[in-house]
């Protein structure tokens, strides 16, 4: 599924007692969605971070960049990385080949607790989001 929140969950739970394997959503650096997340987990599925690196929006974030030098990686590697120490399923999009092999390099490397906890605290909440809220997009246009 897509989009699901809290709510969604545990009504398409409650009303069909179906538990969804994955829940795509929203998550980054800067969007943590961790009322959804936590919801996926309750249910014993499994989150795929929609958009993992905020559209390119957290590639610049000095604290990533640090963490980035330090381990002599790029901060989008960083960025996925944090996803896979946080157990998040990611599919990186890129058409160009040199970054589709930079988003493979990733097991080569681990993050301290405190690099994702470092990371996890730039969350800033609704306001870092970069797509809709899907309890509130508006689905049929007028």
């Amino acid at each position: 599924m897509s989009n699901f929140e809290p709510e969604h969950l545990d009504l398409i739970v409650s009303e069909t007692g179906v538990v969804p394997v994955v829940n795509q959503i929203e998550v980054h650096p800067y969007f943590t969605n961790e009322a959804a997340r936590a919801a996926t987990h309750r249910n014993n599925a499994v989150v795929e971070a929609w958009s993992p690196i905020a559209q390119g929006g957290v590639l610049d974030d000095d604290t990533i960049g640090k963490i980035a030098a330090a381990h002599g990686k790029s901060a989008s590697q960083v960025t996925l990385r944090w996803h896979i120490e946080r157990g998040d399923i990611i599919f990186p999009k890129s058409t160009h080949r040199e970054r589709m092999e930079e988003n493979f390099a990733l097991f080569d490397f681990s993050l301290t607790p405190d690099e994702v906890a470092a990371i996890s605290a730039l969350d800033q909440g609704e306001s870092g989001r970069t797509g809709p809220n899907p309890t509130t997009f508006d689905y049929i246009p007028d």
